[in-house]
């Protein structure tokens, strides 16, 4: 007859492994508490840190609705009508703050600049979609910035977008972090 393997381990494991669990399910507990964005067109969301989501936000052509806002910066989406059909679902970024830094980069260009409140909206991708069919973009490198305030508070963003989906002109998804 066999014996049962018995698996000892030093007490030392056992406690960080207890520790690392609550650790997951905390930082799971925040991650689920993060609300997906219901804003309507031209609603301003309220300034968190933090990872943020924004899932599916449906905009139609010439509405414009804030993804995201901190202290510092803020992810602006607006859904384009360019003509015969065409639309357009276009976002960028808005410096709050003077001397604000970003950086993005696309298959072809690499770009780093500064921002001033004044600047309006900086769209940084060259991967918008654009079309009279539907069509979405949800490129990671491509569709991301990094920008830093001159007090040093960073913001990623990561926006995806479509048009003529899920029933509306311009759809839109993102992740923020900050």
């Amino acid at each position: 007859m066999n014996d049962p393997v018995v698996l000892r381990l030093p007490r030392w494991s056992v406690v960080a492994a207890l520790v690392t669990l609550v650790a997951l399910v905390a930082l799971v507990a925040v991650l689920r508490s993060a609300p997906g964005a219901t804003a309507a067109p031209g609603q301003g969301l309220a300034a968190r840190s933090g990872v943020y989501t924004v899932d599916r936000v449906k905009l139609s052509v010439g509405e414009q609705v804030t993804l995201y806002r901190n202290a510092a910066f803020k992810v602006v989406a607006r859904c384009l009508d360019l003509g015969g059909g065409q639309v357009e679902a276009a976002y960028g970024l808005r410096a709050l703050v003077d001397n604000a830094l970003a950086f993005s980069t696309d298959a072809s260009n690499e770009t780093d600049t500064r921002l001033d409140r004044a600047d309006g909206l900086w769209r940084w991708s060259g991967y918008e979609p654009s079309d009279t069919m539907p069509r979405y973009y949800g490129y990671d490198y491509y569709q991301e910035v990094i920008a830093e305030s001159p007090r040093g508070d960073v913001l990623i963003a990561r926006v995806s977008a479509g048009v003529h989906m899920r029933g509306a002109d311009c759809i839109y998804n993102g992740l923020f972090i900050d």
